[in-house]
């Protein structure tokens, strides 16, 4: 039986690897494992919903959930194989796939090479319809006849739409194939090379729209990409340190890099009204980095780390004409052929540790990042907007960089075993090109406390705060190089108090607390706190404050029969309050705040967790249960700040939205049976409930009408992401070899 086993695991693994076979199937000194579980697997109730299979392939019928083989001791001990996979069984190549193959081999203390591949799926939604067929890569079409009849309202939208549409599969497959070899020629050099090529293909909603917005035309966008990546690195090390350098590089391609569609409710091109719309989709890039890393003990107490790592980027496909419509009149050439854009990063790092006394710590870094932007400006002396017409309105293109330092010093004191504390203060400075803030400092100081005054019990606290204060914000109106009259302020349509949350000035507050209590070998109890509040105390209009707070628990005991009990429970709030204003002129001033308006959002998330875990001797029996329960609930109440008597009052849309939620049930129970060494069967039931409610999607349709009258010449997808409730009965047999 034994030899039998060596010619089928010499059979299996011969395909899977580039070794000789005379490897491969010399006698093994070490303890060769094997592992194979297949089974079958029966589904009931609803899983009609994209949401079941959104990152899986989950179907009934015959499956292979693993193959694992693992040789480590192959030829006299001196090599080793592994191989492992996941979801194995051969499906039709237009079918979602959700599986992953693994196998590395090499020689001990030499070589290790290794190949991966993985197949994930993403669905979008399963409800998706549409009129447009495409005609080739990213050209949708809708017949003649159907674009004549709603463009001179002959035939109804419904009509057309109920006779018309076709559903569209948005499903987006990932395919991962990549290898690695890991080259050691001596205990001290270390050589690794890496490389990927992953290809992303398939579908997801897109909106789009055309003749100032008047046609919304919901699409499938094509997705297309291949991604190459590639890397080469050397590590030495020595006693009293070491380096590591390295090169990498990303290749990024979109074969499909537009869309274009038919309007159907627009027959043939005119000003206002375009009978085409076409759209730019991801272009082409590259990104080249180097990496060196290295670190030196100067003496037995002092050592110092240091990291440098550049980073080029480019893109420059070529630009599409500026728009489709060929009525337009008077379009001014683009003022450049393609991007030309060129980016660069340096990101530095360099830490000096010390500890001059055994229970004391200190530690000095300094972090640069450096974000250049050498794409040229190009201005636009118009352009045309949505295919429809001149916008008259001048822009620039800006190339946005930035320079981040860092300065950090840290001291721990270990005033007892086990037990410290810890000072940090770090200074920061951020300067932008073409921001609203040229340059902004931030300092910060942190303590934390690790107590540990019983061996049961543990305690962890820290405090973090934080000022970060611009030297001055002034609104940037370089986009907009010429004033557009009396329809926008100084060439920029924002409004002029508004702030930007990244560059306004800001408090920080952080702090966070764990305890871990171990009072004996049957129970164990942890509990952990966390909290981040910002606060906007300059900021009139934009983000005033927003605060995220979490705490929960978990709790573990052994009961006397050998079975292990389990919960937990978390809980999380993130809430933020802004303020704006709603302007019936742009030239309105600041003071006239008659029609300022407030929102708090506020999303809410409870997670709860039970299970128990064990097992019986006669028979030889394993149970394993879990049920888990989540449910989030988001609120956006919306209040105007004056009343609406006041002259020139007119926010009348600000309202209270309805709540949006989801909730997901999760029970499993797992009970194995060991019917010998080397054989056991596993029988999985597992029932998922998922349900969600948000008033933006649930009434998602083609045709939008009944609720929305001005959305007569507007047509969707439909896409919605419904609950559903499934009930999962699996049975497999593993057998190790």
């Amino acid at each position: 039986m034994k030899a039998f086993s060596s010619v089928v695991r010499c059979a299996l693994l011969a395909p899977l690897v580039l070794l000789p076979e005379g490897i491969l199937c010399a006698q093994s000194e070490g303890s060769p494992a094997g592992l194979l579980e297949v089974g079958v697997r029966a589904l009931a109730g609803d899983d009609a919903s994209s949401k079941f299979d959104e990152y899986r392939d989950l179907r009934p019928g015959p499956f292979v959930r693993r193959f694992n083989v693992n040789l480590p001791g192959l030829s006299g001990g001196k090599y080793f194989l592994n191989c492992q996979a996941r979801n194995i069984l051969a499906k039709d190549s237009d079918e979602r796939r959700d599986s992953d193959y693994l196998c590395a081999a090499g020689q001990y203390g030499k070589f290790r090479l290794e190949f991966k591949v993985n197949d994930t799926p993403h669905v979008f939604t399963n409800t998706a319809q549409t009129l447009w067929a495409q005609s080739s890569p990213g050209i949708f079409t809708i017949p003649a006849s159907t674009i004549l009849g709603l463009s001179s309202n002959r035939l109804p939208l419904a009509q057309i739409l109920a006779s018309g549409e076709q559903a569209f599969d948005m499903t987006l497959r990932r395919s991962l194939l990549g290898a690695a070899f890991t080259y050691t020629p001596t205990e001290k050099w270390a050589i690794q090379m890496q490389y990927s090529h992953e290809n992303k293909q398939g579908y997801r909603p897109l909106g789009t729209t055309t003749n100032l917005y008047n046609n919304q035309l919901e699409m499938p966008e094509p997705i297309n990409y291949s991604i190459h990546e590639a890397k080469v690195g050397a590590e030495y090390s020595a006693n009293n340190g070491g380096f590591q350098a390295g090169y990498s590089t990303s290749i990024f391609s979109n074969n499909t890099n537009a869309m274009v569609w038919d309007n159907p409710f627009v027959a043939t091109n005119g000003v206002g009204a375009a009978a085409r719309g076409r759209m730019g989709l991801a272009p082409d890039n590259s990104a080249q980095s180097l990496d060196f890393a290295g670190a030196y003990n100067l003496n037995r107490f002092t050592r110092v780390m240091a990291s440098i790592s550049p980073e080029w980027m480019r893109q420059n496909q070529a630009f599409l004409p500026e728009t489709i419509n060929s009525a337009i009149p008077n379009v001014p050439a683009l003022p450049a052929a393609s991007l030309n854009g060129k980016k660069s990063t340096l990101a530095m790092n360099y830490t000096l540790t010390s500890r001059p006394h055994p229970s004391v710590e200190l530690t000095a870094r300094y972090r640069s990042y450096d974000y250049s932007n050498d794409t040229p400006s190009l201005f636009f002396s118009s352009y045309v907007a949505t295919d429809a017409s001149l916008e008259g309105l001048a822009r620039q293109s800006l190339p946005y960089g930035y320079n981040s330092q860092h300065l950090e010093f840290e001291a721990s004191w270990e005033f007892l075993k086990g037990q410290s504390f810890k000072l940090g203060y770090d200074w920061g400075q951020l300067d932008r090109q073409y921001r609203d803030v040229a340059e902004s400092n931030e300092n910060s100081g942190s303590a934390s406390l690790d107590l540990n005054p019983k061996n049961w019990i543990n305690l962890k606290a820290s405090y973090k705060h934080a000022e970060r204060t611009p030297k001055l914000y002034q609104l940037n109106t370089q986009s907009y190089p010429t004033a557009c009259g009396p329809t926008c302020l100084a060439g920029d349509p924002q409004l002029p108090s508004m702030m930007r949350y990244d560059e306004a000035a800001r408090k920080r507050d952080q702090a966070d607390a764990l305890v871990e209590i171990d009072p004996s070998d049957r129970l164990s109890l942890t509990a952990s706190y966390g909290t981040l509040q910002d606060r906007y105390d300059d900021t009139v209009y934009g983000l005033l404050r927003s605060k995220y707070g979490s705490y929960g628990a978990d709790l573990s005991y052994q009961l006397p029969s050998g079975f292990s009990i389990f919960g937990e429970y978390a809980h999380e709030q993130d809430r933020s309050d802004q303020t704006s204003r709603q302007r019936s002129s742009p030239l309105e001033l600041p003071s006239l705040n008659v029609n300022d308006w407030q929102s708090n959002i506020s999303d809410v998330i409870h997670t709860i967790g039970a299970g128990i875990r064990g097992k019986w001797s006669h028979p030889e029996l394993t149970l394993d249960a879990f049920y888990g329960f989540s449910i989030a609930k988001g609120n956006i109440a919306t209040r105007a700040l004056e009343s609406a008597t006041i002259p020139g009052f007119h926010v009348t849309t600000a309202q209270n939205y309805p709540e949006t939620g989801e909730r997901f049930h999760q029970l499993t129970v797992t009970v194995r049976h060991h019917l010998g060494p080397n054989v056991s069967t596993k029988v999985e039931y597992r029932y998922e409930h998922y349900s969600n409610a948000d008033f933006q999607t649930e009434v998602m349709s083609q045709y939008m009408v009944p609720l929305d009258p001005s959305t007569s010449t507007s047509i969707f997808l439909g896409a919605r992401i419904p609950g559903y409730n499934v009930h999962i009965v699996s049975a497999t047999l593993e057998y190790r070899f």
